[in-house]
């Protein structure tokens, strides 16, 4: 006995729930003429007429309908174990593309990523490590499933979900006399050779917002893209220099920082994906884990 293929019955189901032949065959991707051979080819399989069709419109005969509640849920089943094996397979060796400013990759992913591959050895994770902008570019053109980023909060292309509130410190080195202090004004920092990032990062816009009702600063020593080179400028010696707090080294260390104030100045860390489209497996579990870490990582800013 020749059995109905799986397209023949797929065919037969959209056609049935939408009650059109075109709709059905724009659902199905496929040419209304490659549709009506389906469905006449499942009727001569079975003996039976399914639809009535005319000119105008189509309806289930009784036949069809009771065999519409019969198949519907097969297909549906069917459906359901194939999206469940692919998702399973997506966590065993799919891949995974994270955005991340060059701030936040080296002490705030690494504890993710191993935990990650704890639980998923097979998944390649891809990190996309630029400036805050190209960063939100990465997401919005698709490149990266989400990223780790502090703007795109007002953007309507993507969804910004906070993970922390990180203040930025005064970095100074470990044997300097403000290391001492549990604050400092920032007109103290007039006192003392200072680097800064350029206008080429976001993190300066973002400083020289916040300060923008202060007299300004005298003019620094040295001028740098990204932070990371201020802790090594700071850590040699060459002059203090404002960054965020986490991008600070692991304790004990020769750089630390001194909490800023009058005023305090602080970004906000977030999960940043495109709007109205869903994580793959693999990407809503490194997004879990980042939430979790991001939880334990607001814990030691309080407490410190």
């Amino acid at each position: 006995m020749i059995k109905p293929s799986l397209a023949d019955l797929r065919a037969f189901v959209t056609v049935g729930e939408l009650q059109s032949f075109a709709a059905a065959a724009k659902a199905l991707h496929l040419s209304p003429p490659a549709l009506s051979r389906r469905i006449s080819h499942l009727e001569e399989l079975l003996g039976v007429r399914l639809f009535d069709r005319t000119t105008r419109s189509v309806a289930l005969t009784v036949l069809g309908q009771r065999f519409l509640g019969e198949v519907r849920g097969l297909v549906e089943d069917l459906d359901r174990s194939v999206f469940s094996l692919r998702d399973a397979a997506e966590l065993e060796a799919g891949d995974v593309t994270i955005g991340c400013v060059f701030s936040a990759v080296h002490h705030f992913l690494p504890p993710v990523i191993r935990a990650f591959r704890a639980q998923h050895p097979r998944v390649l994770v891809r990190i996309i490590e630029e400036g805050a902008d190209e960063v939100l570019a990465s997401v919005k053109h698709g490149e990266a499933d989400f990223a780790v980023n502090y703007i795109g909060m007002q953007d309507p292309e993507v969804e910004f979900t906070p993970l922390l509130k990180e203040p930025y410190v005064l970095a100074v080195p470990a044997g300097h006399p403000l290391a001492k202090r549990r604050s400092v004004r920032w007109q103290e920092l007039a006192e003392y050779p200072h680097a800064r990032v350029s206008h080429a990062s976001r993190n300066r816009l973002l400083i020289d917002q916040a300060l923008a009702e202060l007299p300004p600063l005298p003019r620094p020593i040295i001028e740098v893209r990204h932070v990371s080179t201020l802790i090594g400028l700071v850590e040699s010696g060459l002059g203090l220099a404002v960054v965020p707090k986490l991008t600070l080294p692991q304790r004990p260390a020769s750089v630390v920082g001194v909490k800023l104030e009058q005023p305090e100045i602080s970004r906000t860390l977030a999960i940043v994906r495109r709007s109205g489209r869903g994580l793959s497996p693999a990407a809503a579990a490194f997004a879990k884990l980042l939430t979790d870490a991001g939880r334990g990582k607001r814990k030691t800013i309080r407490r410190d």
